[in-house]
């Protein structure tokens, strides 16, 4: 793995486990096994590295959100549960980050981008169509999943694996969203 690369995963870690505040330049030199020369060289800032951090997850849910568009029936219902329990797994740690740090969105530029995109899931789990109780349950749900997440060590949840984290997950959504 290149330096840059041993980076951006620390980064992450770090970032996640510690928070964003807590976690200096020095800190993720020290824990990715290279100077802090290094970590500038690479990235010029911590908020440019919070920025290279949160890109790839940031991408998956703009992805994510352009697929999802209609969510009248159960069909597309489901569909949406299935990739959003996904997304969720497969960006765990930075899903964290958005969480625990919309405060930072106004010098951050990739946490306010996570808070537009939070608004067009909101927009789309609010679907039209769908009753106030439906359209309630539904955000409930997907709301839920992300913080279960997020507070994995506090539920008792955290030594789950993904693989075992997404067939539980699929199935509370599945039942708090009544597609099962």
């Amino acid at each position: 793995m290149s330096h840059h690369d041993q980076i951006l995963q620390t980064a992450l870690q770090r970032f996640a486990h510690q928070g964003i505040a807590a976690t200096s330049i020095q800190d993720v030199a020290d824990h990715a096994g290279v100077s802090k020369a290094s970590v500038l060289y690479h990235f010029s800032s911590k908020e440019h590295l919070v920025d290279e951090v949160l890109s790839p997850a940031l991408a998956a849910l703009e992805a994510f959100l352009s697929e999802h568009k209609g969510l009248a029936d159960a069909k597309s219902r489901s569909h949406f549960v299935d990739a959003f329990v996904n997304f969720l797994l497969d960006h765990r740690l930075a899903s964290h980050i958005v969480v625990t740090h919309p405060y930072l969105a106004g010098s951050i530029s990739s946490l306010a981008r996570a808070n537009q995109l939070m608004v067009e899931l909101s927009d789309a789990v609010s679907v039209a169509e769908l009753g106030e109780t439906e359209r309630l349950r539904f955000g409930v749900a997907v709301s839920g999943a992300t913080y279960a997440l997020v507070s994995a060590g506090i539920l008792g949840v955290d030594n789950l694996t993904n693989d075992e984290l997404r067939p539980l997950l699929k199935s509370v959504l599945r039942q708090m969203t009544s597609l099962d």
